[in-house]
């Protein structure tokens, strides 16, 4: 079973990334994320035996959630350098308590065979996978006048969800096995 853990998005939060990255959308060779499927990735568990995902659900149900304000700053880019792969927003605020989250987790999981990302952990909400490289250069010059458009306004994230994926010929779908509401 394909899984993975996430900070789930206030959905005036997801529709405000649309309307912002419409630009964007609507010029650039991008898989574009759909809005129900915006959120905060903190562990990406892979394909996990059956019984390693119901190790790693009671690990979500106990884990202890502290108060978390996050806010927009920014559209960037996986790589940093070079031609992007990935299309993100950035994410301010509570960020050191999201990765010491994202810490806890890894340490957790990985006894269950989820192997650690060996790069640092950035916050941010994936937006889009891109597809062609024809204009992006332009589309990084793009993405940095957009950003300004990004209301830096605080919210909380709503819920801490273990996701299933499942890879289709029309992108990933996902299913919750579990999810715990945050206040």
């Amino acid at each position: 079973m394909r899984c993975f853990v996430a900070l789930d998005l206030p959905t005036p939060v997801c529709n405000h990334l649309i309307k912002v990255s419409a630009p964007l959308r609507e010029r650039y060779d991008v898989r574009w994320v759909p809005r129900e499927q915006m959120q905060l990735t903190l562990l990406f568990g892979g394909d996990m035996e059956p019984q390693n995902v119901n190790a790693l659900t009671d690990i979500v149900d106990r884990l202890e959630l502290p108060a978390i304000s996050l806010s927009l700053t920014a559209f960037g880019a996986f790589p940093p350098r070079g031609l992007p792969h990935v299309v993100w927003a950035g994410l301010d605020g509570d960020v050191e308590v999201i990765r010491e989250l994202q810490q806890t987790l890894t340490e957790q999981a990985e006894p269950l065979g989820v192997t650690p990302e060996k790069r640092a952990f950035t916050p941010h909400v994936t937006l889009g996978r891109v597809q062609g490289q024809f204009g992006l250069l332009a589309m990084i010059d793009q993405m940095k006048e957009l950003s300004e458009d990004l209301n830096p306004k605080p919210f909380a994230p709503t819920g801490l969800t273990l996701y299933r994926s499942t890879l289709t010929p029309k992108g990933p779908f996902y299913e919750v096995i579990l999810r715990r509401e945050l206040s």
